[in-house]
């Protein structure tokens, strides 16, 4: 069997990598270079309670991939900065049964000069690098057997065969992991995959805490020397750039959960497309012209292992996908 995976993100590099290691000749075609756009620009956090906002399934998918992690991670033999370090979550009310109450001295302990006096904690959700996390993927997915090209337009898809700009043809089982690009790439415009963009910045100096906090217009990400606050959820289109409102709403944010950091310098600040749909969950299943796995939206980092995990196991097992992900719940077609 060959596959031919068209986008180099990370859930692209993951499902490569699963299929190498399966024995399947897999190439990946990338228009740039992989874990160019949302992939590495993410903050990496790895929070599947906070992030199911209530959706009984997603928050099921979320902690399955979040159980896989360890191991995943392990298999790469890379440092990608994976940490448990739990979650804080500033609301008035509990994201998750298993959430522990915090209020006062141990808040105070946990994230020090915290403007706030009520919290949530969530131990077992964790972060990491994003930029090392990829680089990790793609390189053991190369080590595996897989074919990376890159600077290649994909300009036609059929039922197990890729044509592209120039002309030449590929063939085998055709992959779309094309993010929020999806929708761009020929044949796959039915797919109700849009782009949504966040804005990030990043603040010098190394931080006096563990856990990531979210509060109610934000997060704050420790890195080993920076702390990473996000992120806008704006729908502009593919209109790129850092503006001065989206970084003004993203800095409101950060201060108003940790008054310290208004002082710290502002190191970079970045733009990436999320690949949002419908109701917040991924598409990844059969189509017309092959499979897609697209629309992770909020959680691709998170969900990366669990959706190469799942399907590699449908293409080549006939395992039984998540309901939850099915593409043809918005009417697209699954077979020619």
């Amino acid at each position: 069997m060959r596959a031919v995976i068209v986008g180099g993100g990370l859930v692209g590099c993951a499902v490569a990598l699963e299929l190498a290691r399966r024995g399947v000749a897999a190439t990946v075609l990338e228009r740039a270079v992989p874990g160019a756009e949302a992939s590495s620009a993410a903050a990496g956090i790895l929070a599947p309670r906070v992030e199911a906002h209530g959706d009984a399934s997603a928050r099921a998918l979320g902690l399955e991939s979040l159980a896989l992690y360890e191991g995943w991670v392990a298999s790469l033999g890379a440092d990608v900065g994976l940490v448990r370090s739990g979650v804080v979550v500033v609301s008035g009310a509990s994201p998750d049964r298993s959430a522990l109450s915090l209020e006062g001295a141990p808040l105070d302990r946990l994230v020090p000069g915290l403007a706030a006096r009520q919290a949530w904690y969530l131990p077992d959700e964790g972060r990491l690098d994003t930029r090392r996390l990829v680089g990790a993927v793609h390189a053991a997915a190369a080590a595996a057997g897989a074919t990376f090209r890159t600077g290649v337009e994909v300009v036609a898809l059929a039922a197990g065969q890729v044509e592209l700009a120039g002309g030449e043809r590929m063939e085998g089982t055709v992959v779309v992991c094309a993010g929020a690009w999806t929708p761009r790439v020929a044949g796959m415009g039915a797919l109700p995959v849009r782009p949504v963009r966040g804005q990030l910045v990043a603040l010098g100096g190394a931080p006096a805490f563990s856990p990531v906090v979210f509060g109610p217009g934000g997060y704050v990400v420790p890195r080993a020397d920076e702390l990473v606050v996000g992120s806008t959820m704006e729908e502009v289109g593919f209109t790129r750039g850092v503006t001065a409102a989206g970084m003004q709403e993203v800095l409101r944010s950060a201060v108003a959960l940790l008054p310290e950091v208004g002082g710290r310098e502002v190191l970079r600040h970045w733009s990436s497309f999320r690949p949002g749909s419908p109701d917040g969950q991924p598409l990844v299943g059969r189509t017309a012209s092959g499979w897609v796995a697209s629309g992770h939206f909020r959680n691709g980092i998170l969900l990366a292992p669990l959706t190469a995990r799942r399907l590699v196991s449908a293409m080549l097992d006939d395992a039984a996908l998540p309901s939850a992900w099915a593409p043809e719940r918005f009417g697209v077609a699954s077979r020619p």
